[in-house]
């Protein structure tokens, strides 16, 4: 019984040490950057209160997603040739709303924080996989009447 005690208690503690050091490693390097397969941003944030902090990181990043997969989309969106102005000014709508939509669903797949001259600072990095964007938008298009007549799917995918 004592021995089945003291290993607990030690995979608790390594367990522990693990967590701690996985929470203290840089957020740097190609696995947290945007790929083939996810959209990814990365931000950092200083505040008094660790929680703060830790909101400041995450909006930031969030915006800096949002804002590569609006670029993303708007350089697919001109794949479009059977789109008028109007088609396309509501298609750009629909990307902007997709956009927020799928931004929310972010996933933290690196946070690091510390205190630095009495603040916390704490460096965030997010992730949206591409294919789940890609099928949302092509969703919201072929759920539009106005656009999904028009729409060059193939086109989108591939530019995309």
């Amino acid at each position: 019984m004592k021995s089945y005690k003291f290993i607990c208690l030690l995979t608790l503690a390594l367990g522990i040490s693990a967590l701690t050091q996985a929470q203290n490693a840089p957020c740097s390097g190609s696995e947290y950057s945007t790929n083939a397969d996810f959209f990814r941003a990365s931000a950092s944030a200083l505040s008094g209160d660790a929680t703060a902090s830790k909101k400041k990181a995450t909006i930031t990043a969030r915006t800096a997603i949002t804002y590569q997969i609006k670029a993303k989309a708007e350089m697919a969106a001109k794949s479009q040739s059977q789109f008028g102005n109007a088609e396309l000014e509501l298609f750009m709508e629909l990307i902007q709303t997709v956009t927020l939509q799928e931004a929310a669903k972010l996933k933290v797949i690196c946070e690091n924080s510390r205190q630095e001259n009495g603040k916390h600072k704490t460096d965030v990095v997010v992730e949206l996989s591409k294919t789940a964007v890609l099928s949302t938008i092509i969703d919201h298009v072929k759920s539009d009447e106005k656009l999904k007549n028009s729409f060059e799917e193939g086109k989108f995918r591939q530019t995309f």
